[in-house]
Parts: structure tokens; C-alpha cells; sequence
């Protein structure tokens, strides 16, 4: 928006002290831009507006395209943007070559949030442009680009890259976005491709590579991208772990832990380094997750979690000293229901239904304590059956 902004401020002024312009104004009309400017310099632009408006409709003289230019610039400064775009628009109307009135219509156009239309003007301003300026193709882009018209976005900003030999990165990662969102994605590919070939050290063109291969649903070579992406630049903590999560949908647990830890470094929160530990441990590396646990996260949690993690490795005795330290933590249902299942598996029965049987009142186990306490019911009956 700023551009805009700027631009469109430095046109009014440019066009109010060129002398050769205003030469070409008729007489009448030359004395009213005088007396305007002296009242815009006061900062008087009501009445400024008002005594343009006035020669307009009084005069004889044929309206100059300056005047059209200058009154609708006074409206703007005044913050009246809907009766400055009026203007530029019945200027342009009356003269559809001033490139000046073409652009000023887009950008008041474009303050209005009419982006579509402002692309329109803004492309022809291109056009009109006796010494073209590049730059008005990549708003127009723009500006098509936020009035979702996909296809004319693309098809100017294509036009601009093919115009100019070394085009801007802005320019081109504007490019391929239009062409992906206007499903030419072909098109784009081949763009982004062409210039990853001239710049393979451009950290933006990987991460549209890889927005490009995500939406193919090419997950792997999305990963890949990103992994170079994230080589060339520091990427902030949340991309780090957007990418974690590509590695565990593509079952890579591993490499899920090691994006972690980069985006985690070496003090991780205890919750953090619970997730690492628990990708990692889930590609079976137990007593690495461990360890990890006990150095970075010394909680009821971690305690938890790795008790759970002996358990899952069948080391039964280990497992219960940790898990017996979470009974009075806020974790203490979960604790004893694998101190259960901790006797199960030792072949402890008696202590299997002590802990089972506290479950009765927890909400989150109660229905799989009550299975097992049937079956160990079964078991007791079937012992007793034996010695009759």
C-alpha cells in the first residue's frame, strides 16, 4: 500500500509545478490551478475543490486534463477518495491516452479495496507510459493478484518477467504464487525451476518449490525443498516444526526428532523435549529417549513418560520404581493403570487387581480397568476350579 501511497502523492505535486504542462493550460483555467494551490498550501482543500469545481462548470475554456488531475488530487488530500476517484474517472473518460489520469484512477481504485478494477487501469498505465516503468506491471499485478483475478495476475506479471533481463525476486515469487493459485501449475513450476537454476542459493524460490510440491500432495519432495530452504536461512521455530510434522506424516520419526531439536536447541521447555522424545522413541530408540528425558525433562511428565517408555521395552522393574514416584501427580490414574499392567506382565496378579480395582473411579480407565478385572476374575475361578 505504501507504494501506492508515495506514488501517488509525488504525481500531484510533480504535475502541479511543471511548468511545460501547465503552459498548455488554457488561461482561465492556468489563474484557477494558481489560486488552487495557493489555498492547498494553507492546507484549505475544501475550498480548493470548490473554486476548481466552479471554473469547471462556468468555463468555456475546454477542461485540460491537468484540472481533472489536480481536483481529484485536492479530494484525495481532503480524505473524499470516493469523489477523487469520481474524477480521475470522468477525466480519464474525456482523456483516455493522459497516462497520468489511467494511473490515478487505479490508485484510488486500489485505496477503495477495489482491486480487480485498479488492476485494469493500472495495466493500461503501462501502456500509456511514454517511458515505461516497470514497476506500474508488477502493481498492476498486484493488484489483480488481491482482487483475486489469478489469471490476469499471472498473465502481467509473466509479461513483466519476459520484459526484463534481471527481473526482482519480489517480482518473480508474485509470479509463481499467481500462477499456482490459478492452477497453472505446470507454468509455474518451469518459472520457478528456471530461475532456482540461475539462483540456487534463493532460500524463497525452495520454500515456493515446496509450497508447489505440497500442493501436488508430493509430500517427500516438499520436505526436500524445505530442507534445502531451511539450509540457506535461519527459519524461525514454527517452520521448523511445520516441517516436523511433514517427517511424522511421512512416517520419518527420526528425522521429525532431529527438525525438532534444531527448532528447539539445546535448553528445550520440558514439554518440548517431551516431543522429541517421544518421536524418537517411537523409531525404537528407548534408551536414547530416555536419556533425553532425564536431562531435559525432570517432571512429573517426563517422569511419566518415561516410565511408559521402560514399560513399552518390557523392562518391567525399571518401569515401576518410575512410574510408582507419579501416584500422588496429576498423572496418577495413567501411572497406575501401567503399574497394572506392569504386574500383568510379571505374572503378578494380586498387585494387577489392587491397581485396577482403584480405577473404578477414573473416568479415563474405568471401562479398561473393569475388562481386565473381568478376566483376571476368570483366571481366580479357573484356579479354583483346578483344585476342586
Amino acid at each position: 500500500m505504501k507504494t501506492y501511497l508515495n506514488f501517488f502523492a509525488t504525481l500531484i505535486i510533480m504535475l502541479l509545478v511543471a511548468g511545460q504542462a501547465m503552459a498548455k493550460v488554457p488561461p482561465q483555467g492556468r489563474q484557477t490551478l494558481y489560486k488552487a494551490q495557493m489555498l492547498m498550501d494553507k492546507e484549505l482543500y475544501s475550498q480548493a475543490a470548490t473554486l476548481i469545481s466552479q471554473y469547471v462548470k462556468a468555463t468555456d475554456e475546454s477542461i485540460h486534463p491537468q484540472i481533472f488531475i489536480t481536483l481529484g488530487g485536492v479530494y484525495h488530500l481532503a480524505g473524499a477518495k470516493k469523489e477523487a476517484l469520481t474524477i480521475f474517472q470522468k477525466g480519464y473518460e474525456a482523456n483516455p491516452d493522459n497516462e497520468y489520469l489511467c494511473m490515478n484512477t487505479g490508485i484510488a481504485l486500489y485505496e477503495l479495496e477495489q482491486f480487480a478494477d485498479a488492476g485494469i487501469y493500472l495495466e493500461k498505465t503501462f501502456d500509456l507510459q511514454e517511458k515505461s516503468k516497470p514497476e506500474i506491471l508488477y502493481q498492476a499485478g498486484s493488484a489483480y493478484y488481491q482482487g483475486e483475478d489469478y489469471s490476469a495476475s499471472a498473465k502481467v506479471l509473466t509479461r513483466l518477467l519476459d520484459l526484463e533481463k534481471s527481473p526482482r525476486k519480489e517480482w518473480i515469487r508474485l509470479a509463481v504464487h499467481a500462477l499456482m493459485e490459478a492452477k497453472q501449475i505446470k507454468r509455474a513450476e518451469k518459472m520457478l525451476l528456471r530461475y532456482l537454476a540461475v539462483n540456487p542459493n534463493e532460500a524463497a524460490y525452495w520454500e515456493l518449490l515446496a509450497k508447489l510440491h505440497l500442493d501436488r500432495e508430493s509430500y517427500s519432495k516438499a520436505a526436500s525443498a524445505l530442507e534445502i530452504c531451511y539450509r540457506l536461512e535461519n527459519p524461525e521455530k514454527r517452520n521448523l516444526e511445520q516441517l516436523a510434522s511433514l517427517y511424522r506424516f511421512l512416517n520419518a520419526p527420526l528425522m521429525a526428532a532431529s527438525t525438532l531439536h534444531r527448532a528447539y536447541g539445546a535448553r528445550p521447555t520440558p514439554e518440548e523435549a517431551l516431543k522429541i522424545a517421544a518421536l524418537t522413541a517411537s523409531a525404537g530408540r528407548t534408551q536414547q529417549a530416555i536419556s533425553y528425558l532425564e536431562k531435559n525433562s525432570k517432571t512429573p511428565s517426563g517422569t511419566l513418560q518415561r516410565g511408559m517408555m521402560l514399560y513399552h521395552s518390557r523392562q518391567f522393574p525399571k518401569a515401576k520404581k518410575l512410574l510408582e514416584q507419579c501416584l500422588t501427580g496429576p498423572s496418577k490414574s495413567k501411572a497406575r493403570f501401567y503399574l497394572a499392567l506392569c504386574a500383568w506382565e510379571r505374572r503378578d496378579w494380586k498387585t494387577a487387581e489392587t491397581h485396577l480395582s482403584k480405577l473404578s473411579g477414573s473416568k479415563e480407565f474405568k471401562q479398561r480397568a473393569a475388562g481386565s478385572l473381568a478376566v483376571l476374575e476368570d483366571l481366580d475361578a479357573s484356579r479354583l476350579e483346578s483344585l476342586l
